[in-house]
């Protein structure tokens, strides 16, 4: 009987090596945190899942696209892990408090080897809350408060950063890496500082903020978050508050209303048009956010600027007329898509849904 031959294997194509249209592949970067705090949630079956602090949000269906057409790259990684024989770079890495050493990893190797970087590191570096309010400051109608970060040893040195900072009551103080309310403080006179006990804050790292009050002329606490890439300036929401404390919440038809009539007419608001595209020209990133409060139309108050902003998210969007917030957030997913393809040089096949 005639044996037949064995099948001829075939080559494995080289880690870097280009792919059948000619292209290489790209590198999502990504790194655990520089403190190793990640959390660990249950999933609805009960399987465990692990939660990174800090990185840029992008639609499952961005990820998976982008996946197919990369390769993970994990900071600090392995040895035999290459930022050579890429052709682009997509960073994952959208808080300094989180991933200082990481993004400086990155930064020092584009200097080295130039990719096109979607979210460069140097600039995700500026974005640090002390950092940002100085890169930012000088914008007109734009109010940059005052931010020190600092690592108390003891309670005195609460009051010596106030006073190094020469900051006036009240003022905020947080944990660094937070970008909600958990763990936040304001200190409304020099009686107030025994709050700090309120709070953990041996052996971390905090921000003490100058607070602005930012109502309006008719006693309204409004926040803006604005979503911005190389193209665009896009308010992804308003939201309406009775205190200072805005978070998320519960909106009535009068809200919904109101909102939406701003958002769905946000390309036209000059005056927030010149803010964004200003705010962009300080922070050279491709995508991410900004939240503001709005005092007057000459008057805005920084409250944070970086790329981890949850921007492409449905969650906590309202029942109420929510083919319309649909649409405002379609738009923003397609801004997000022709940056990417900017960078990536990469263009979409098919029709590509949320």
């Amino acid at each position: 009987m005639k044996r037949s031959k064995p099948p001829t294997p075939r080559p494995r194509r080289a880690k870097g090596a280009k792919r059948a249209t000619g292209r290489r592949p790209g590198i999502i970067f990504n790194a655990l945190p520089t403190h190793r705090d990640i959390q660990v949630q249950l999933t609805q079956r009960g399987e465990p899942v692990m939660i990174f602090p800090g990185r840029t949000v992008l639609f499952d269906d961005m990820k998976s696209y982008l996946a197919r057409l990369s390769r993970p790259f994990w900071h600090p990684g392995s040895e035999g892990q290459t930022l050579r024989n890429f052709d682009w770079i997509v960073n994952m890495l959208a808080d300094p408090d989180h991933y200082d050493q990481a993004l400086r990893f990155l930064d020092r190797n584009f200097a080295a080897n130039p990719l096109p970087i979607f979210n460069r590191p140097a600039e995700v570096l500026k974005t640090r809350r002390d950092l940002v309010t100085h890169h930012l400051s000088g914008i007109d109608s734009l109010i940059c408060p005052t931010c020190l970060r600092f690592s108390p040893t003891s309670p005195q040195c609460f009051r010596e950063t106030f006073e190094k900072g020469e900051f006036a009551y009240p003022v905020l103080i947080r944990p660094a890496g937070s970008h909600t309310g958990h763990d936040l403080l304001k200190i409304d006179t020099a009686e107030n500082w025994d709050k700090i006990h309120q709070i953990p804050w041996g052996g971390r790292t905090l921000y003490m903020t100058q607070w602005i009050d930012f109502r309006s002329d008719k006693g309204e606490w409004r926040k803006l978050r604005l979503s911005i890439t190389s193209e665009s300036v896009r308010l992804r929401h308003i939201l309406y508050g009775d205190s200072w404390l805005i978070h998320s919440a519960h909106r009535d038809t009068d809200i919904v209303n109101r909102e939406l009539d701003i958002l769905l007419n946000a390309d036209d608001w000059a005056a927030l048009q010149t803010l964004g595209q200003n705010i962009r020209s300080r922070l050279k990133l491709d995508f991410f956010g900004v939240d503001i409060g709005w005092k007057s139309d000459s008057a805005f108050v920084l409250f944070e600027a970086n790329p981890s902003m949850s921007i492409l998210s449905y969650h906590n969007m309202p029942t109420l007329r929510r083919e319309d917030y649909t649409a405002n957030l379609q738009r923003i997913e397609q801004d997000v898509w022709r940056a990417l393809e900017r960078v990536t040089k990469i263009k979409r096949t098919g029709k590509i849904g949320k």
